[in-house]
């Protein structure tokens, strides 16, 4: 069985997708994870409830806001089905889940956005060009910045492939390793562009989530014995 290594800080979460499509995940931790303070979650959680949309872009935003569920009774678009389900069993309404990213889902719902009140809690870093396109045909939207990634070194356990869901794991990594000796999956226009800076990814998943990105680097793997 191949080996992957799993560089976000979710290795419970995401591992058993990874296992179920025959590859064995290995944990090598390429990012820390900082909160904002109470006082800034508890803001971006008032301006949620007051909301007539919020875009969600990742299960982690609702865990640090929501922790208990109870999410207001606003409409959801979600990035992709992780962030969809993880919405879901915080008790929010999902209303659009998108397929191919951020950019994507803002232009997909480009209609809505102009018309709603829009709240946007995110990650710093993220890309700056989807925050103008945002901005740009949003009527109202207020952004509020809930967590923040910092790059790790990452141990040197020896693997066959590594996956990526960041640009700050991809930093983490290559503070003590390279990326010649394994082959490299990505999630995420930002992220595959973090690694080509470097080298093209091997695999980009076709859509924003562990599961899909685990199946294509198996089947990528598979053909490439």
């Amino acid at each position: 069985m191949s080996t992957v290594a799993i560089t976000n800080d979710r290795f419970e979460i995401v591992a058993p997708v990874y296992l179920e499509t025959g590859l064995e995940p290995v944990p090598i931790q390429c990012v820390q994870v900082e909160a904002a303070d109470e006082d800034a979650l508890g803001h971006a959680r008032l301006a949620a409830a007051e909301a007539e949309l919020i875009l969600i872009s990742s299960a982690r935003t609702v865990g640090l806001l929501w922790p208990e569920g109870q999410m207001p009774e606003v409409e959801v678009a979600a990035v992709g089905q992780s962030s969809a389900d993880a919405t879901g069993r915080a008790g929010g309404h999902v209303v659009t889940t998108g397929r191919s990213g951020l950019l994507d889902l803002i232009e997909a719902i480009a209609g809505r956005i102009r018309t709603a009140r829009v709240v946007f809690p995110h990650a710093g870093g993220t890309d700056p060009s989807v925050i103008t396109r945002l901005r740009e045909i949003a009527g109202s939207v207020e952004e509020h910045v809930v967590y923040r990634t910092a790059p790790v070194p990452a141990l040197p356990t020896e693997v066959d492939a590594v996956a990526f869901s960041s640009p700050s794991a991809v930093q983490g990594w290559l503070l003590a390793r390279g990326l010649d000796d394994v082959v490299v999956g990505v999630i995420g226009k930002t992220t595959a562009a973090a690694v080509a800076r470097v080298r093209q990814p091997d695999v980009v998943s076709p859509r924003p989530a562990h599961g899909s990105l685990a199946v294509a680097m198996n089947q990528h793997m598979e053909a490439n014995r």
